[in-house]
């Protein structure tokens, strides 16, 4: 929930830094002059809130930018300086770990197998990697301002309980605590697709967007016959939870790609490539050769999704619905029949109010947004909390 503030003098303060922070991370390295400008604050505000910045350790000056006529003016950027957290993000089968800094770029990262224990093999497992990261950038647990942890269920919130999830087989975990207990730091558990969505928001997005939506589509477990799909709810620029912690856990059963190939190949007499059913890897590079058998069982989840994604636009009106995967090409192909759908459903859904779009994250956007709590409380910008 965000912090209450008080006064219009501190509302003011709040609002003028939250524009001014924003501006700077977005554009990299701008003046002060064109800060006041851009976002239409009275250049004595800029230069106060700038110089608190400064003195923070938040913003740095980075030398002079170029200027038509009279003096070149002092050009100001995020501050570069050591990581400042550390995120993480657990799944069924990796472990992903990355180290980033104020901009939330990652300046090292690792990937590892990862097999579901119990809750405290896990966190030992989570501390064993984040401590060799930090060995490689020469810094100690105590140097870091907090941590991250993504992964997929039912979270209670911001008190960081595992309510439950069935990729792990945990129910009731404390787990942001006994994170807390082993490595001494404020530390954040969030759902991985909500975790998707922050980062979404804060790094994938030119501009500013209050309602966003994430889905992320996973197809590397084929022992379940259903494609897995997490959505990330963003509203008016918080993580939506819901009442109790459930918000975005799709319930939706939907066929893998693999299946329906498979009741193709039967219902064909195998005419087409017989091994296109081996894996997904297999089905993807069959359909990039343009192989009837995989670009229909691909069409019938288009289909499937298609419904799915005009449902939660009708229902949410987000700015934008940014859609992930753990295959990219697959997802690129269901993104253009979304389109294609969309398009020919004008009258239930006007598909130029809400920008749908492949997000540009890669494999560690998760990882990013398991940070961006930690990045809020260092600015002291009271969201995402």
């Amino acid at each position: 929930m965000s912090t209450l503030l008080t006064g219009k003098p501190e509302l003011n303060r709040f609002i003028n830094r939250r524009l001014i922070l924003d501006k700077i991370r977005r554009d990299g390295e701008i003046s002060r002059a064109d800060l006041a400008k851009q976002i239409a604050i009275r250049p004595p505000t800029v230069s106060a809130v700038v110089k608190e910045l400064i003195e923070e350790g938040l913003v740095e000056e980075v030398g002079l930018g170029t200027t038509a006529r009279g003096r070149s003016p002092r050009m100001i950027a995020l501050a570069q300086t050591k990581p400042r957290a550390l995120g993480f993000e657990l799944s069924e089968r990796s472990l992903l770990a990355g180290l980033c800094g104020l901009t939330g770029d990652l300046c090292t990262q690792v990937k590892v197998p990862f097999t579901p224990s119990s809750p405290q093999d896990a966190i030992e497992e989570l501390h064993e990697v984040g401590s060799r990261l930090l060995n490689l950038a020469d810094m100690q647990w105590d140097e870091l301002q907090g941590v991250g942890v993504a992964m997929p269920g039912c979270l209670g919130g911001p008190a960081g309980d595992v309510r439950w999830s069935k990729a792990f087989g945990w129910q009731d975990i404390p787990f942001k605590k006994l994170c807390e207990d082993r490595w001494k730091l404020p530390t954040d558990v969030v759902n991985d697709s909500l975790a998707g969505g922050m980062a979404a928001q804060l790094f994938d997005t030119a501009e500013s967007v209050n309602h966003l939506v994430f889905m992320f589509i996973r197809f590397d477990d084929v022992s379940s016959k259903e494609v897995g799909l997490g959505v990330g709810i963003i509203i008016n620029g918080e993580p939506f939870h819901g009442q109790f912690g459930a918000a975005g856990e799709m319930r939706t059963k939907i066929t893998h790609p693999l299946v329906h190939a498979q009741e193709l190949l039967e219902e064909s007499g195998h005419q087409g490539k017989v091994d296109l059913t081996k894996d997904v890897a297999s089905l993807c590079k069959a359909m990039q050769e343009g192989d009837p058998i995989a670009l229909k069982a691909v069409s019938r989840l288009g289909d499937h999704l298609s419904q799915v994604v005009l449902s939660i636009l009708c229902l949410i009106e987000p700015g934008v619905l940014m859609i992930d995967s753990d295959e990219p090409a697959l997802r690129d192909a269901l993104l253009e029949q979304i389109e294609n759908f969309l398009a020919s459903n004008e009258l239930t859904f006007k598909p130029a109010q809400t920008r749908v779009v492949a997000s540009s994250l890669g494999e560690f956007g998760v990882v990013r947004g398991a940070v961006v709590p930690t990045l809020q409380r260092i600015f002291r910008i009271p969201q995402w909390s």
